[in-house]
């Protein structure tokens, strides 16, 4: 199974109630309907960072965006168990499916 680039991390904040949030975009997402790129994330993503680990994390909420250019913003909630240095921006989330990414 192919494993699919959500998006380039462009923003890893956090907020008091959801903690750890990540943020991104890719055009290549910008024509589906927000539940089929939910559905894509599922329950589980793959975050490689800059210097090349891949990690899995949970996936606590979704929520996708239109810009004012219509293009599809994504965040995804990481939950408690992580701090924002632990995926730097530049990272790339992936969709999580046998654990290995192809390129």
């Amino acid at each position: 199974m192919e494993t699919k680039m959500l998006f380039g991390v462009g923003l890893v904040f956090e907020t008091p109630e959801f903690r750890i949030i990540v943020m991104g975009a890719n055009e290549e997402l910008d024509e589906l309907l927000p539940s089929t790129i939910k559905e894509m994330i599922g329950e589980q993503i793959i975050i490689k960072k800059t210097d090349g680990e891949e990690q899995i994390f949970e996936v606590v909420s979704t929520q996708i965006n239109h810009s004012i250019a219509d293009k599809k913003n994504i965040g995804i909630c990481l939950g408690k168990e992580i701090s924002p240095d632990e995926v730097p921006a530049g990272s790339v989330v992936y969709c999580y499916s046998s654990g290995q990414i192809d390129q």
